[in-house]
């Protein structure tokens, strides 16, 4: 598990071994788990998003895009 990024609105997590890309929107407490090619998309897009420096609007707007991919609400095991 990697944490490739985490700020307080997003946190992504990369699982190397499973190929698989985890999303956590803490605004509205959502998550998305991606695997395969939708996995890889999602990093070459998000490596993209983190080559420039974005302010709290962009990264809701970045996350309001792709909001059809969180569909699970977190909750404490």
């Amino acid at each position: 598990m990697n944490v490739l990024f985490n700020n307080p609105q997003l946190y992504v997590i990369d699982y190397p071994g499973h190929d698989a890309l985890e999303i956590l929107d803490k605004r509205n407490g959502r998550v998305g788990l991606l695997r395969g090619e939708t996995a890889e998309r999602m990093r070459e897009e998000f490596r993209e998003f983190l080559t420039q420096t974005h302010d709290d609007e962009e990264y809701a707007d970045f996350l309001d895009a792709h909001d059809a991919i969180l569909e699970h609400p977190v909750s404490l095991h």
